[in-house]
């Protein structure tokens, strides 16, 4: 007993210095990273856009002091999403007073920092620039959601009937955690589920997050994510894929028969 816990200590110890505490460092040296031109730096920062891009901050030099900007990438996130530039600016306006930073013609939040207070000024512009366009998001998530949601709730009423169909409910996964749902159409003791998706991160992952807990169930239930758009959704709808079927909204009545098959 004792010949063999010594080599096994040694082996536990080396899988924690060797490999998970370098796989922690590469990983944390990943999120924050900088790209260095000629007359200033881009930093990359953990924090993202809706879209999942990583928030970018721009800074360089305004001797004595450090000019650090968005570099009106919030702003260019809204307007990929829709936001015209009044849209923008009522939205920006009240970040930008609140975080004491100015906004730019363009649109890019920005402020001049000393050395000292140079990290502050960063994670500053970055929470600024993520805020605007979390804010648009959820403004244009919540209208798409509801439109497509009243769509789907047709649809189903058409194909199965309205007594079958029922709005919000919860349902637990494998971790017993009590999801929101947001339709499901029930048949004697069966059960299909629909949940609605914006071109979304958070949208994206959190029927992800719903249908993967589900999934893992003994006899888990049929699963539909309905997408609200054609487009934005890229590489996401294989994500989705994973977990449920995945139809658009748009989709005729006898695509959700045919993916809800119940007796």
């Amino acid at each position: 007993m004792g010949v063999g816990l010594g080599p096994w200590n040694e082996v536990m110890t080396d899988v924690r210095s060797d490999t998970f505490e370098i796989a922690i460092a590469d990983a944390a040296a990943r999120l924050v990273s900088v790209r260095h031109e000629a007359n200033g730096s881009f930093v990359t920062t953990p924090l993202m856009y809706p879209s999942g891009g990583a928030v970018v901050v721009w800074a360089d030099r305004a001797a004595p002091h450090f000019f650090v900007s968005d570099y009106s990438f919030g702003a260019r996130e809204c307007e990929t999403m829709g936001a015209d530039r009044r849209q923008f600016i009522a939205r920006a306006a009240p970040i930008a007073e609140s975080a004491g930073v100015e906004m730019s013609s363009d649109g890019a939040f920005e402020i001049v920092a000393s050395q000292g207070q140079l990290e502050g000024a960063i994670k500053t512009i970055a929470g600024c620039s993520q805020e605007v366009a979390l804010s648009f998001a959820h403004r244009l998530h919540q209208r798409q959601r509801a439109d497509v949601r009243t769509v789907l709730f047709s649809k189903l009423v058409r194909v199965f009937g309205e007594p079958a169909v029922v709005k919000e409910l919860e349902f637990k996964g494998a971790s017993t955690t009590p999801w929101q749902i947001d339709m499901a159409v029930t048949r004697s003791d069966e059960i299909a589920l629909f949940e609605t998706v914006t071109p979304w991160f958070p949208s994206v992952a959190s029927t992800l997050a719903k249908f993967g807990d589900i999934r893992l169930l003994e006899k888990p239930p049929i699963r539909t994510a309905v997408l609200a758009a054609r487009d934005g959704f890229g590489s996401w709808t294989t994500a989705l894929a994973q977990t449920a079927h995945v139809v658009q909204a748009s989709a005729p009545d006898n695509a959700f028969n045919r993916v809800v098959r119940l007796n």
